[in-house]
């Protein structure tokens, strides 16, 4: 192996572990787990509706999306094809919503609901997209992930941004996403958090 095709070798693989770490259900359940203590009384609640939410949000999509793999349905756990992409997402704006509600029932703090239902956009806007153009989830959700911890702790989270950076040249790298569909993402995933976030928190 030449040391150029070492260097491929070695970037790629770094790709796709950043891929991994930092995937969207990965990020939302942690997510979900830092604001619900942040914004409860005790740990053991702030658990408990990450736990709650984070089913809908992202163990029943996620499991749905395995089942769908399995039987031959889709290509893999990133939907790298567009055209598999408005199916799950729909189902996951269908089970975040009522993830929404199932908070509303909770009496969830508005700190929480105002996450849940910033997900809940950024899902929404991502499908609209979705049906005509390839634009990253990946970048979207880290995006989003750090624009919401600013909100919740202030400027410090901004430290996080090399995070996004690097999922950003993961998914390029691995030639999944373009540059402008990362950055696309970016966009999105930091206003739609960002606005949805600050408006109802």
């Amino acid at each position: 192996m030449t040391m150029a095709n070492a260097g491929t070798s070695r970037r790629t693989k770094v790709a796709k572990i950043m891929t991994e770490v930092f995937a969207p259900p990965i990020l939302v359940v942690g997510l979900l787990v830092v604001v619900g203590i942040h914004s409860t009384s005790s740990i053991g609640q702030g658990l408990l509706l990450s736990a709650v939410a984070g089913f809908f949000a992202a163990g029943l999509p996620y499991a749905i999306m395995l089942v769908g793999i399995r039987r031959g349905r889709l290509s893999d756990r990133h939907l790298s094809l567009r055209e598999q992409r408005p199916t799950m997402m729909i189902i996951g704006f269908v089970s975040v919503s009522a993830g929404l509600l199932v908070m509303v029932w909770l009496d969830a703090p508005r700190e929480f609901l105002a996450l849940v239902g910033a997900m809940l956009t950024g899902v929404g806007v991502a499908l609209a997209i979705s049906s005509f153009w390839k634009i990253s989830i990946h970048a979207a959700c880290a995006a989003g992930s750090v624009a919401i911890l600013v909100i919740v702790f202030g400027w410090i989270m901004l430290l996080l941004v090399p995070v996004v950076v690097a999922v950003c040249w993961a998914r390029v790298t691995l030639q999944d996403h373009t540059a402008r569909q990362v950055i696309a993402g970016v966009v999105l995933g930091t206003f739609v958090a960002a606005g949805v976030m600050s408006v109802l928190a």
